[in-house]
């Protein structure tokens, strides 16, 4: 009975084709208010099977010593590597099981890069930059309303990001400067691109 009980649950953790393909993993960052939300959301829900991962929503799993963002400190890194790493494994559970995973992620893309190639070696690891200007990126972040607070808190951290993610950015990094365009447009993009080599090198 037990390794029925094991051989129907094993099936429910399979490709939905039935086979041995892992889906992509999609990794979306930029500034906050740079809509990587609105654009993961949207292209989660282009595929069949299709997973919206924020890593912000690992982080707040914390009920006790939960360390914010603003202002940084050592324990914050500790705990968005942390989540960062849950994310991963999330992702690759749902990837194995048929799903498109987008992971939605405010971090620079060289900490990314290091965490897909140690975390997703040999995965099918698609990585999304939004950059719009700064002045749209402020515009759109000041007229978020899906937050707690107010959202001019994070105009300091807007200034610093939009300005260093320009700087240093991995190859194999698509880059989208998004200020002009729409939703839609933003998208096509995103799901015509394909990088020239895996995470591993290869």
């Amino acid at each position: 009975v037990a390794k029925s009980m094991v051989s129907t649950a094993s099936n429910y953790l399979v490709n939905p084709c039935h086979d041995s393909i892992s889906m992509s993993i999609y990794f979306i960052t930029g500034p906050p208010g740079s809509g990587k939300s609105t654009l993961c959301a949207a292209l989660a829900e282009t595929f069949e099977f299709g997973v919206h991962l924020p890593v912000d929503d690992l982080r707040l799993w914390v009920s006790s010593g939960l360390s914010e963002p603003v202002p940084w400190s050592e324990e914050t890194e500790r705990q968005f590597r942390i989540a960062e790493s849950a994310a991963c494994d999330v992702a690759k559970r749902y990837a194995d099981g048929g799903f498109v995973v987008t992971v939605d992620h405010c971090r620079n893309p060289q900490r990314l890069q290091e965490l897909i190639e140690l975390e997703l070696p040999g995965r099918d690891v698609r990585q999304i930059l939004l950059l719009p200007s700064l002045e749209e990126n402020l515009r759109r972040n000041r007229e978020r309303t899906n937050k707690s607070f107010d959202p001019t808190i994070l105009d300091e951290t807007i200034r610093f990001t939009n300005d260093a993610y320009r700087v240093g950015v991995p190859p194999d990094w698509l880059v989208i400067d998004n200020t002009d365009l729409t939703l839609g447009a933003t998208l096509e993009l995103v799901l015509g691109y394909r990088a020239t080599s895996s995470p591993d090198g290869s």
